[in-house]
């Protein structure tokens, strides 16, 4: 697929790197682009008459809240389009996959240096080829149907990451605002969808649970 097109979402009371990404990528010397920067209410009404090849939501002008709503608008709508979450900042982890993992599949996150716009670019339109990063300080992940990351919801992710770091189900309540039968529920969907053994006489289901979803995200 070309990269031909790209659409720029941002707040538009809070402007971030939208038109200045947009004007460095328009020109650019080796892709011949059209842009458009809209906020997150115009862009899926925007979809149909500009027809963009990927999405970019702009994190440093968005609230998460705002950006994924919008995104899983898009995404309902137009489940092969491409959504790319951009940020400058050292966001963490938990954001980055929660965010993605909403999008199941298509989705990515793209890091610092956004400033760059031969290195973004490039980086995009691999994307929009259906390839994995290069350089993965640039791209920091990919989601297809076969990866774990894309199963498990961001309320997943963030229970079975706690539970990695050694929490407790009590303190992964008060962490996550939830109750503790909710943390037992939550474990026992993701450990379903990760395909986790079950307890034996010689082993511990949270165990298990803990080490499959570690090398499932490739931490181990």
């Amino acid at each position: 697929m070309t990269l031909n097109r790209v659409l720029l979402v941002e707040n538009s009371f809070r402007p971030g790197m939208g038109a200045f990404i947009a004007k460095g990528f328009e020109e650019s010397k080796e892709y011949s682009l059209k842009t458009m920067v809209l906020t997150q209410e115009e862009a899926l009404g925007a979809i149909p008459e500009f027809q963009p090849d990927v999405v970019l939501f702009d994190m440093d002008s968005l609230r998460r809240t705002d950006a994924l709503t919008a995104a899983l608008g898009i995404r309902t709508t137009y489940p092969d389009l491409v959504i790319i979450f951009i940020s400058e900042r050292d966001n963490p982890a938990i954001a980055k996959e929660g965010l993605v993992s909403a999008m199941y599949t298509h989705g990515y996150w793209l890091n610092r240096p956004c400033r760059e716009p031969a290195i973004v670019l490039g980086e995009i339109a691999r994307a929009v080829e259906g390839g994995r990063q290069v350089s993965t300080s640039l791209l920091e992940d990919v989601l297809t149907e076969h990866t774990y990351q894309g199963l498990l919801s961001p309320q997943q992710h963030r229970v079975m990451r706690l539970m990695s770091a050694g929490l407790s189900n009590a303190a992964i309540g008060v962490e996550c605002k939830i109750t503790t039968k909710a943390v037992e529920r939550t474990i026992a969907a993701a450990s379903k969808l990760l395909h986790v053994e079950p307890a034996s006489p010689k082993t511990n289901h949270r165990v298990n649970a803990t080490m499959k979803y570690l090398r499932a995200m490739s931490y181990i």
